[in-house]
């Protein structure tokens, strides 16, 4: 073999690609990585929907069932319903996008089931003790981690 040959064939010899160690090496880093920083996305998430719901609970339901009492001087079933207050701007779903609902109605109260799907096992029951510190609310009982009963008054 002629030098000119061996110097044609070495480029040959050189690696090309990732060996399996490397591969192993690169994967497990990124395992790493996301058992780190996944769960504190996840709950960054689940504390925007906590936010999310609660401004609608204490602002948005109030101010709709007031707009919506007001155009009619009643608090009934008939003037109190869940697509009337939607049309008053309230979303048809929550922000975990699940239904809510207009479950009583009496000539000076309002009930609201608001359903919740949180991975957080305390969102309905902070959501609940939020919300009974409120002015726009009388009352608010978790159920479990499923959802929270509101009462408004209609005045």
């Amino acid at each position: 073999m002629t030098h000119q040959d061996q110097v044609t064939a070495a480029p040959r010899n050189k690696q090309k690609g990732f060996t399996l160690l490397e591969i192993v090496i690169a994967i497990a880093i990124v395992a790493m990585l996301a058992a780190f920083i996944l769960p504190g996305l996840l709950q960054n998430k689940e504390d925007a929907k906590f936010s999310a719901a609660l401004t609608q609970l204490q602002k948005d339901f109030p101010s709709a069932i007031t707009r919506q009492v007001s155009r009619t001087n009643q608090c009934s079933t008939a003037v109190v319903t869940k697509s009337l207050l939607e049309a008053r701007g309230l979303p048809s779903f929550t922000v975990w996008n699940t239904g809510w609902t207009v479950s009583n109605v009496s000539t000076n109260q309002v009930t609201i089931n608001y359903t919740i799907d949180s991975t957080d096992q305390a969102t309905a029951s902070n959501l609940a003790t939020a919300l009974n510190q409120s002015n726009n609310v009388q009352s608010a009982l978790a159920t479990a981690n499923a959802s929270v009963t509101v009462v408004y008054r209609c005045n």
